[in-house]
């Protein structure tokens, strides 16, 4: 059976990422022909598919969503209008194909999208590296959750890796280390689509991934992992398997604030780590507690001190509002992240101050999601009018990105 895997155009022009999800999906179809489609690496996304279909003839086709939309506020752009302009071109012009669904923007609205396109035979949320053959064999219909268990080993072959190489500074390159996430971070919708259990993958399969990738010129790798030092030992051995490989290799991901001192720093510095990403949400201790934080404002000064101390560059991702806290509790949130972004000093990356979006599968849920709107997530927790004036202007004065090429 000939099935083409395709990354979704998202629309606009921004950093490509490698499809690690379709290559995935890949490793686990080898009785099948695979084609692997970028869409994004195209100047002409639409008309590289219509060539693609028309050239390959597939048997299959599985979309893979990446993003649903910015996430932004104040850049609030959806992916998915266009996503599914590029399956209904698809069913047109292969009106005999097979057609599923999937990736992590899918997965967060997958039930809206399903009800919402005819064109889409199938979607799969989470992972589908476990049932997608069997899927895409008896051509089932329905949403189906993806499978537990073994992991696949990606098939890098199908992709033109070097393509990404000048990117890889931007996250491009993804190497999975760890799935899904036990923590109960009130806004995160991750534990939904990923399983509520951690799942690690071996480190057998970590290395080969890197030693390939290496061996194509890649020499910085974002290392996947809801929370990397889920286990601190889990860190550290990741770490150390890493530091074996070679010389010049360096890494980074993200993190709790929660056990993470010195020593673990020094010690992941060793082994190449380069960045880490620090998710606070809440600006305050309240608002930390509120957001189901298992770490507090004193653990993650900690911690950031502990990181930039080992020549560790440090993100931050805060929430400033909330409805508990009211307006002197942003205030508060804005000076603290401030505060910290000044203890992180040339050792600060990113700081980011964001709205809290209503995510399905969380406690701020929407009651409905309309797809048939340009943008199809437009619910966010926000405060009165006077209110946004004032997250506004502190967000202008205070939110930095100094990301080093």
């Amino acid at each position: 059976m000939r099935i083409l895997l395709v990354q979704a155009w998202l629309g606009r022009e921004q950093h490509p990422v490698l499809p690690l999800g379709l290559a995935a999906i890949a490793g686990s179809l080898a009785e099948h022909e695979i084609q692997i489609e970028d869409l994004n690496q195209s100047r002409s996304p639409m008309e590289k598919l219509r060539s693609v279909l028309a050239d390959y003839k597939p048997d299959s086709v599985g979309f893979s969503l990446r993003n649903a939309d910015t996430t932004s506020y104040f850049d609030r752009y959806s992916y998915i209008p266009l996503y599914l302009e590029q399956i209904e071109l698809t069913s047109r012009l292969c009106p005999n194909a097979y057609i599923f669904a999937g990736g992590a923007g899918f997965s967060i609205f997958a039930e809206q999208i399903m009800r919402h396109s005819k064109r889409i035979h199938c979607g799969i949320t989470g992972h589908g590296e476990l049932i997608v053959d069997e899927l895409v064999r008896n051509r089932a219909c329905g949403l189906y959750p993806g499978g537990k268990g073994e992991f696949v080993s990606p098939r890098f072959d199908l992709l033109s890796l070097s393509s990404y190489i000048p990117f890889e500074k931007n996250l491009a390159l993804g190497v999975e280390v760890n799935r899904g996430c036990d923590r109960r971070c009130t806004y995160c919708s991750y534990s939904a689509i990923s399983g509520k259990i951690v799942q690690e993958r071996s480190l057998e399969l970590i290395r080969s991934d890197i030693q390939q990738l290496a061996a194509q010129g890649f020499r910085h790798f974002f290392l996947i992992a809801p929370v990397l030092n889920n286990r601190r030992a889990r860190g550290i051995e990741v770490a150390s398997m890493v530091k074996t490989i070679n010389s010049g290799i360096t890494w980074e991901a993200y993190h709790s604030a929660l056990d993470f001192d010195v020593d673990y720093a020094s010690f992941i510095h060793d082994s190449g780590c380069t960045a880490v990403s620090f998710s606070p949400d809440g600006g305050t201790a309240e608002q930390m507690k509120r957001m189901g934080k298992d770490y507090d404002p004193v653990q993650l000064k900690s911690a950031i001190t502990a990181a930039v101390s080992n020549g560790i560059e440090v993100s931050l991702n805060i929430f400033p509002w909330d409805a508990a806290g009211g307006i002197s509790g942003m205030i508060s949130a804005f000076r603290n992240g401030a505060r910290w972004s000044r203890l992180a000093g040339p050792g600060l990356r990113r700081l980011r101050f964001s709205l809290i979006r209503r995510l399905p599968a969380t406690p701020f849920a929407p009651a409905e999601v309309s797809l048939t709107e340009r943008i199809p997530m437009k619910e966010f927790v926000k405060p009165s009018a006077p209110g946004m004036i004032a997250f506004h202007i502190m967000k202008r004065i205070f939110e930095r990105d100094m990301i080093k090429a």
